[in-house]
């Protein structure tokens, strides 16, 4: 749920710390601000980038931050970034089980209208004490088909009844601006229509827009959000992070037909993709 700003949200005073995500974690008794760390919460044996960890090691990284099921989330992303990586963390508490979890939008604007602000340290994880017995459940994942793997994105290549969204910037979904590693191609997948990220977003402020505005790319884009109804949403990105801001933005529009995250979005297609898969536009 994207959760807009307003003088009655109670944050308790969030950190305004460097570029990152954060996680204000709330429950009867208690207010906490935790550093959510995607560097290193992840699957680290995947050559992929900030794939998702397994159910066993989330439920370690919760603990470590103190974090149980029973608390309502609220993710942030830093001043200075304003709307990145929120909605992925967001939409990974989420797809392993946490029930209450809300996107800010967003904590630039907070600071900016003058709200109380604090510095100083922020907690991490790394074996944070609880309670005998308090650890975060390993969850049985409640809708595993929010995901989707290479080989079955790579069968449904052609399907019509799949519309694949991918939220990279223009130049390198169009092939026309290399990858920061160049020894990687850019591109995108066949069928894929390009929603960047940054449309979706205030210039400004970098605030989500309305729901009514996100319609408009989408349609804008010829991706009939509402009145079509598609056998499954694919949202790619460049490695699964920026997809999961598409399926936000879907979410508040009331998209309809299921919406499924791929992972290893470009990271792992540019790398295992045949050539014919790998789509450069010429049209200038």
């Amino acid at each position: 749920m994207l959760v807009p700003f307003s003088g009655t949200l109670d944050l308790c005073h969030p950190h305004l710390l460097p570029p990152s995500t954060f996680i204000h974690r709330t429950n009867s008794s208690c207010h906490k601000r935790r550093f959510f760390d995607q560097s290193i919460i992840r699957d680290a044996t995947s050559p992929y980038p900030l794939m998702l960890p397994t159910a066993e090691a989330f439920a370690a990284a919760m603990t470590a931050l103190d974090i149980r099921p029973a608390d309502i989330l609220v993710v942030y992303d830093a001043y200075e970034i304003g709307t990145y990586s929120a909605p992925r963390v967001a939409w990974m508490c989420s797809f392993f089980g946490h029930g209450a979890v809300h996107v800010l939008n967003n904590f630039r604007v907070y600071v900016d209208l003058g709200y109380p602000v604090s510095s100083g340290e922020i907690s991490k994880g790394g074996g944070i004490p609880g309670e005998p017995g308090d650890a975060y459940p390993v969850a049985t994942i409640p809708d595993p088909d929010r995901v989707i793997l290479y080989e079955e994105v790579k069968g449904l290549v052609g399907d019509e009844e799949i519309k694949i969204v991918d939220a990279r910037i223009a130049g390198r979904f169009s092939g026309k601006q290399s990858e920061e590693d160049t020894s990687l191609r850019s591109g995108h997948i066949p069928g894929a229509v390009n929603v960047p990220l940054a449309r979706l977003l205030d210039e400004t402020s970098k605030v989500i827009l309305p729901a009514g505005s996100l319609k408009d790319i989408f349609e804008e884009a010829g991706l009939s959000v509402v009145n079509e109804v598609p056998r499954s949403w694919i949202l790619t990105c460049n490695s699964g992070v920026t997809a999961a801001a598409l399926d936000l933005a879907l979410s508040e529009i009331g998209a309809k037909g299921p919406r499924r995250l791929y992972d290893g979005s470009w990271m792992e297609w540019t790398r295992r993709a045949e050539e014919e898969l790998v789509v450069v536009d010429t049209n200038s």
